[in-house]
């Protein structure tokens, strides 16, 4: 889907004017008329909500947002709208405020987002908002993110939603990958590669390795013939040029590869033992002598799951230990399309939806039938829609 936006953006600094991006809403190729004037008022929305200097502020301190919007693809305009109706929704939120500063701060933007996520959903489902709520835990104050009335029933619950970075596995297995890739790029389309690596390495072994890639993709583009680094147990590497890609293809084949691509390493981290240590942890925020809601965010758990009745199965006993917890949901997303699915297990339901900015998002739904807190079917029935349905 192309994006005519020659005439609109013609340096990188028109992306600090609230004005060109306004005017680039007209020329979205696939936007229809509606969708074109949404995007336009959810820019002025945020023009006036983040104001005039928000934009120069945000490039020059590299705030996360800015990645949204350099991003011309009609996904991210999509985002834009759903970001500014949901800021528009929380106005009405006691600290708004207190919300939007952490939205405007780069250091804490993804805390903010992961706050007025829930929140949203929350709002439209029918409950009533408040923004860091103080309360009294064990004799000691205690900022939860979120504080909920239900509108009908008068019922109140807090919420703490947390963010469970990556494992120190995942960060390192990502390094390993990310520096022996970006050895092979200077080299394309000069060569073709592939290759598997066996573990994480370490950051000296690894620069002692990529220093060695670079020699043979350097002798494989001068010599013009396929060549190979192994270390065993390590890594495997062949290179070689065009005119000799039918022996990279054949060395491909018989160790299971294609051309073009390296895997690896193996990532052996329990997600679903993480995310229990992560709950018992998040627990402590929350006051005991109301009911509440604890929202963990782990990306990596949903790409792990085979079984997803055995894995609610397994999380619903952490959830089990804390009586003043009404509910667990643990959350995950990525970008693109998806078939909606629901799958409920006793009282658990997992919910798989992709909204209109192509965002897919998951959730486990965990219910705690053990909480001290009697709660209304209807309380309960909002907690799932505001996940089902927003």
């Amino acid at each position: 889907m192309k994006i005519k936006n020659v005439k609109i953006f013609k340096s990188p600094e028109d992306f600090r004017n609230w004005e060109k991006l306004i005017q680039h809403c007209e020329k979205i190729e696939g936007f229809t008329d509606f969708e074109k004037e949404k995007c336009k008022r959810a820019f002025q929305f945020l023009r006036e909500e983040l104001g005039d200097n928000f934009l120069e502020r945000a490039f020059d301190e590299q705030h996360p947002i800015c990645l949204y919007l350099v991003n011309l693809a009609p996904w991210t305009r999509k985002w834009i709208i759903w970001f500014a109706e949901a800021l528009k929704e929380l106005r009405k939120a006691k600290n708004y405020s207190n919300l939007l500063n952490r939205i405007k701060d780069g250091n804490r933007f993804s805390e903010g987002l992961s706050v007025l996520e829930s929140a949203y959903k929350f709002s439209k489902a029918g409950f009533e908002i408040t923004i860091d709520p103080p309360v009294d835990v064990s004799k000691r104050e205690k900022i939860p993110d979120l504080k909920l009335i239900d509108e009908d029933t008068k019922e109140e619950s807090f919420v703490e939603v947390s963010i469970l970075g990556e494992s120190k596995a995942s960060r390192d297995a990502f390094q390993t990958m990310d520096k022996i890739i970006q050895s092979l790029w200077p080299y394309v389309p000069f060569i073709h590669y592939c290759g598997r690596i066996y573990k994480a390495i370490s950051e000296r072994h690894l620069n002692e390795i990529v220093k060695k890639i670079k020699e043979v993709a350097e002798r494989a583009k001068n010599e013009n013939q396929f060549h190979e680094l192994v270390i065993e147990d390590t890594i495997e590497v062949g290179i070689a040029p065009e005119s000799d890609k039918q022996l990279l293809e054949k060395w491909a084949e018989e160790r299971g590869l294609k051309v073009g691509e390296v895997i690896g390493p193996l990532i052996d981290v329990n997600e679903i033992l993480r995310t229990k240590r992560k709950i018992e942890k998040e627990q402590r925020q929350l006051p005991h002598n109301h009911p509440n809601i604890l929202i963990v965010r782990n990306n990596n758990l949903f790409f792990g799951i085979r079984d997803i009745r055995k894995a609610i199965s397994e999380l619903e006993e952490e959830v089990y230990n804390y009586p003043h917890l009404l509910s667990v949901i643990v959350s995950g997303r990525h970008l693109g399309a998806s078939k909606h699915v629901t799958i409920m297990k006793d009282h658990h339901v997992f919910i798989k939806k992709t909204r209109a900015d192509l965002l897919t998002e998951q959730y486990i739904i965990l219910l705690n039938r053990f909480c001290d807190f009697k709660i209304s079917p209807a309380m309960i029935a909002k907690i799932y829609s505001a996940f089902k349905n927003y």
